[in-house]
């Protein structure tokens, strides 16, 4: 085929045939008025749930709350050399900024598992909504002039000829679905201490580590 020649178009479906589709399609369009309006109201309420919930999660911080042990840690006892008393406040410090560190460090990560379920669930829910308006298309008996959907990779290839939009649309949605399952990005958290070690106890005559 070159590029002067005509698109390739349908045969012309026998009269009783394409009266008998036309009688079916006209009797299925308020169902797919319906579930094309409902399937797009839902995506739409449900992904603004979603990313509302991931957004509030993110922006809610973790505070610093001391244990009671290190609060009432008093760096000012006459007891204390000015050398320990500068250790005993530089240790305290220390420790509330480790503190501040670990809690951001779990926040994160915390945040960046939400944000992959939510991820996981909006691509899952798409890939459902492009099936049910594939199948209500398929039902529909919608053709159009025959479609190309391939992929290629290394080892493998796939290639689908269909003059059904609503079967183009089924395997697109069945795809998404697959990938957004199997592909998980890493939320781990490498947990190292980053002001303190495990001889950061504070230790009357002695520097803090």
């Amino acid at each position: 085929m070159t590029a002067g020649d005509p698109a390739p178009t349908l045969p012309a479906p026998p009269l009783d045939e394409a009266a008998a589709r036309a009688a079916w399609q006209q009797k299925l369009l308020p169902l797919m008025a319906i579930v094309l309006t409902s399937v797009s109201a839902i995506f739409l309420i449900l992904s603004l749930l979603q990313t509302n919930r991931v957004r509030s999660q993110i922006e809610n911080g973790p505070t610093l709350d001391l244990p009671a042990e290190v609060r009432t840690v008093s760096c000012l006892g006459p007891t204390l050399a000015a050398a320990d008393q500068q250790a005993c406040v530089r240790w305290k410090v220390l420790v509330q900024l480790e503190a501040y560190t670990v809690a951001n460090r779990y926040h994160q990560a915390n945040s960046a598992l939400i944000v992959r379920a939510s991820i996981k669930y909006l691509g899952f829910l798409t890939g459902m909504i492009l099936a049910i308006v594939g199948a209500v298309f398929i039902l529909g008996k919608l053709t159009e002039a025959p479609s190309n959907l391939a992929a290629e990779a290394s080892g493998w290839k796939v290639s689908i000829a269909s003059a059904s939009p609503g079967l183009i649309l089924a395997v697109l949605g069945t795809a998404l679905i697959i990938v957004t399952v199997l592909i998980n990005p890493p939320t781990g958290v490498t947990d190292l201490p980053t002001y303190l070690d495990v001889r950061g106890a504070f230790t009357p005559g002695q520097p803090a580590q």
